[in-house]
């Protein structure tokens, strides 16, 4: 993932000992947070300065974004003239307050100069976030490091490539998605293929690559001695086909339209498969929703961690219950996870992962397709006590945070992307950089 860079901007009026100091300070204070490149530096105080600055970041260091340290006052044409040479990138304004450096409280106007270029950016409508905290304030790494996520993944997913075998599962009119809106606004490219050619490849894995496959599978779950060979042999082919395609054709992600083609006619759903790939690092997900998936490949990017999706089943109280058919990364499970062999039911044929998420706190997700546009709902919560749904599928209870009434009142699909910890303020950054509505429950 990219990273943001730094800006300095100050007026040669103010500069002196104590700027260079505070710079020292500041460049300590960050240096590791993640996501943001930072070194002292030329304080920049013209046009021609500020313009330089950004094209360092943009064409030596390769940067996604900036963080524009105000470092003293600073006359408007000097920022203006940095931000516009972002060209619509995202960036965060910083001013700091009255602070003691080297045992003397001294003011370089940075607190002023924010204050006033913060005035620019709302008359401007610009999603353009100002900070006006001390270097040694720990809340002012959060914000950035905030900051730095929130522009990482603006820049993730505009990259992005999302395979797609088939499309939207068992007519799920929510799992649809505009494909030009999705690349234009958001960012993702997504790469559809057939079924057919799932098969296919599926078939064509060799029984070297299968055991191998069965081998990884034994080391993360408990397989019990009685699950058919064939249901066996078909998902760890689907494994080895879907790897060998997200690794050949760059997909960071991949959904497979899982019923009926598999589910029925191969008589193998992609549940394990699914789960195995996502500990390779890619973003897995079913039933062809692809708002779901970029959802799932937005919250990997903020948090940089591995993510799961599950449907909205059902409520009691405030609590919510989330939970697909068999589709769970082993790392989040809660203890031992197995795999079974689905219960003789008519739309589902294979494997399925049995177990449990971790209780923890969790972010939660979904972007919504709307007429021309998009909107990102979402909320956290905390996951409680859970057990497998009916005994054998995957599940985690949350306890939300907010009203699920509101929720109910919110819903726009039954797929959820969940991520643990909190990203709500990362998220809330995302839409206002992408210019699309942040609903958060």
């Amino acid at each position: 993932m990219r990273s943001v860079g730094v800006v300095w901007l100050g007026h040669d009026d103010y500069l002196g000992e104590n700027t260079e100091a505070i710079q020292r300070a500041i460049v300590s204070s960050v240096q590791e947070l993640p996501l943001l490149r930072v070194e002292a530096g030329t304080i920049g105080t013209t046009e021609s300065q500020a313009v330089s600055q950004v094209r360092r970041l943009l064409r030596e260091e390769d940067c996604c974004g900036a963080l524009i340290v105000l470092a003293t006052w600073v006359e408007c044409h000097v920022v203006m003239a940095a931000l516009k040479e972002l060209r619509g990138l995202p960036c965060m304004f910083w001013g700091f307050p009255l602070e003691e450096v080297e045992g003397r409280k001294q003011s370089t106007g940075a607190y002023v100069s924010a204050t006033m270029f913060a005035g620019v950016v709302k008359r401007l409508g610009l999603p353009c976030p100002t900070l006006f905290a001390s270097w040694k304030d720990p809340e002012a790494g959060k914000k950035i490091a905030g900051f730095a996520r929130a522009a990482s993944a603006v820049d993730a997913l505009f990259y992005a490539k999302i395979g797609l075998f088939g499309y939207t599962s068992m007519s799920i009119y929510t799992g649809t998605f505009d494909h030009v809106l999705m690349r234009y606004k958001i960012g993702p490219e997504i790469e559809q293929m057939d079924s057919y050619s799932l098969i296919c490849a599926a078939e064509a894995a060799s029984d070297q690559e299968r055991q191998e496959a069965i081998e990884r599978l034994q080391a993360l779950a408990c397989c019990g001695p009685n699950l058919p060979p064939e249901l066996m042999r078909k998902t760890m082919g689907l494994y080895v086909a879907l790897r060998s395609f997200c690794r050949q054709r760059g997909w960071a992600a991949v959904n497979v339209k899982c019923q009926y083609e598999l589910s029925k006619e191969y008589q193998a759903v992609p549940c394990v498969a699914l789960s195995l790939l996502a500990e390779d690092g890619v973003i897995t997900s079913c039933e062809g929703d692809i708002p779901v998936t970029v959802t799932m490949l937005l919250l990997s990017a903020v948090s940089r961690q591995m993510v799961w999706y599950g449907d909205s089943l059902t409520h009691w109280g405030n609590t919510l219950q989330f939970s697909p058919c068999g589709f769970l990364p082993f790392s989040l499970a809660l203890g031992e996870t197995k795999i079974l062999a689905f219960q003789n039911l008519p739309g589902f044929h294979g494997l399925q992962v049995c177990g449990v998420l971790r209780p923890e706190r969790i972010t939660w997700a979904r972007l919504v397709e709307d007429v021309g546009s998009y909107h990102l709902l979402y909320g956290t919560g905390t996951g409680v006590e859970t057990e497998p749904r009916g005994g054998h599928m995957p599940a985690l209870n949350v306890e939300l945070d907010g009203d699920i009434m509101k929720l109910c009142e919110e819903y726009a699909g039954q797929h959820f992307a969940v991520a643990y910890g909190d990203w709500s303020e990362e998220l809330a950054l995302f839409a206002a950089f992408m210019g699309i509505e942040a609903r958060r429950i």
